[in-house]
């Protein structure tokens, strides 16, 4: 596990958590950021001169966490959904895949002008993505669920 010396500099330090930053000014602690791989993947598929489709993946080992009470405070404070993405023997979060997935298409294509839409959708998987947990400068961090969007460009 990777470490990060005091002093630290930057971040905001609240109530309690600041009287205790502003007193250690040497020593180390382990590095909440600190993740062991991350594989990302996207492809692109050009099906016709005006259609294409795309697709991605994500896949992130999870970070590392201190939790200052025990796993019984974190299930009655956060809930059933968020401890079930927590390692508390390792001290890490669990790790999660997500796909995504898009697909486009020219609708309108002249000299002067040019009109497209597109339609995305992300975290496919719908899974609880826990980016951080109880971290030192970041708190508690959720990526968003599954979306969709629609998208209507035009250029002139």
């Amino acid at each position: 596990m990777g470490k990060v010396w005091n002093p630290v500099t930057g971040g905001l330090f609240l109530g309690q958590n600041a009287s205790d930053a502003a007193s250690i000014l040497s020593g180390h602690f382990p590095d909440l950021q600190d993740q062991r791989n991350t594989v990302r993947g996207r492809v692109r598929y050009q099906a016709a001169s005006r259609i294409w489709f795309g697709a991605g993946v994500q896949y992130d080992t999870g970070l590392p966490f201190q939790f200052g009470g025990s796993a019984e405070d974190a299930l009655a404070q956060y809930g059933q959904q968020v401890f079930d993405h927590i390692n508390f023997r390792r001290g890490r979060i669990l790790p999660s895949f997500q796909a995504s997935a898009s697909v486009g298409m020219e609708l309108y294509r002249g000299d002067h002008a040019r009109m497209r839409l597109q339609v995305d959708g992300q975290n496919l998987t719908n899974i609880l993505d826990l980016i951080d947990f109880g971290g030192l400068f970041s708190g508690n961090a959720i990526g968003p669920s599954r979306s969709f969007s629609l998208r209507l460009t035009g250029s002139f």
